[in-house]
């Protein structure tokens, strides 16, 4: 087991080591949630998250109680290890640089979206800001709390935190996509009956709006599924014919994907994927968060 055990695209993060310690010392799930004032499933997630990465178990249950498992005992002096080095990078960053504004994003939005940021971006001139993918709402949301990130454009709203601000925006519905010559694309409405037998095609079927959609998916029979890596390879495999896919609306770019057909199915069109801006309310340019915010505003509603 190592600190530097990488999986998903990201190391493990200050708030995943934080929940862990504090999990190991109250030997409860529901104590850490009222700690850091977020549910038990986001506790949960956040060390199963950590448990991935370092491929291993860290917590055992017998009975109703909790305990460290024998890597989990090991791993304590590592995470306090660690936590004492990003506190001591912060303090050395921040008397060494200017303030950066940190920009994070879930998965699944077209890259239009990135295009337009960094057009916006571009036209502020003489600010260092970073843009970050980040592996799902959980990890995003995370990040912020723990001060990786400065704004985030997540599906899930955090609970409340005297630090961040979090506004609703808009809907992200969860979509089928098919290439315009597939007889789906067709039919004028698509039930989950019609996706017997198909290819259907996802990705990161592992993090939380996943499960739910693979929920409603249950129910289909004969179908053979494919895991890509993110959308945009996604769109590519549909508009060749590979499958069809489940996707968000705001994934879709209704200028450049003129190759794919958009179709609603109740069932998961009744999925709650709701999008929120969260930043921080001590962010170094308010100014600028606001620029980026409209500039993501516009483009759902111009592009989408």
């Amino acid at each position: 087991m190592s600190s530097g055990t990488r999986i998903r695209g990201d190391f493990m993060n200050e708030t995943q080591l934080k929940t862990f310690l504090s999990v190991a010392e109250k030997r409860s799930y529901s104590k850490t949630a009222v700690l850091f004032d977020v549910t038990q499933p986001t506790v949960t997630s956040r060390i199963k998250s950590l448990e991935d990465k370092l491929k291993c178990k860290l917590f055992k249950r017998i009975g109703h109680d909790i305990f460290l498992t024998e890597e989990g005992h090991l791993f304590i002096n590592h995470a306090e290890n660690i936590l004492n080095y990003i506190k001591h990078s912060k303090e050395i960053v921040h008397t060494t640089k200017e303030p950066v504004l940190k920009v994070g994003f879930s998965p699944g939005y077209s890259y239009s979206f990135i295009v337009d940021l960094l057009k916006t971006v571009q036209t502020i001139g003489n600010k260092e800001i970073k843009i970050v993918e980040g592996y799902d709402s959980v990890d995003l949301n995370d990040r912020i709390l723990s001060g990786d990130i400065d704004l985030v454009f997540t599906r899930m709203v955090l609970g409340n935190s005297n630090d961040i601000i979090s506004e609703y925006l808009f809907e992200n519905k969860v979509i089928l996509i098919a290439s315009n010559d597939h007889p789906l694309s067709q039919k004028e409405h698509v039930s989950l009956a019609d996706l017997n037998g198909e290819t259907i095609l996802s990705y990161r079927r592992d993090t939380q709006l996943w499960r739910l959609i693979d929920d409603v998916l249950l129910g289909v029979e004969n179908i053979t599924r494919i895991e890509l890596d993110n959308n945009e390879m996604l769109k590519q495999a549909v508009a060749n014919n590979i499958g069809i896919a489940t996707t968000l609306s705001l994934g879709i770019d209704k200028e450049k994907d003129t190759n794919l057909t958009v179709k609603e199915i109740t069932e998961l069109s009744n999925i709650t994927n709701d999008v929120y801006v969260q930043y921080r309310k001590n962010i170094s340019d308010e100014e600028v968060c606001k620029k980026i915010i409209y500039s993501f505003i516009n483009h759902k509603y111009n592009k989408t």
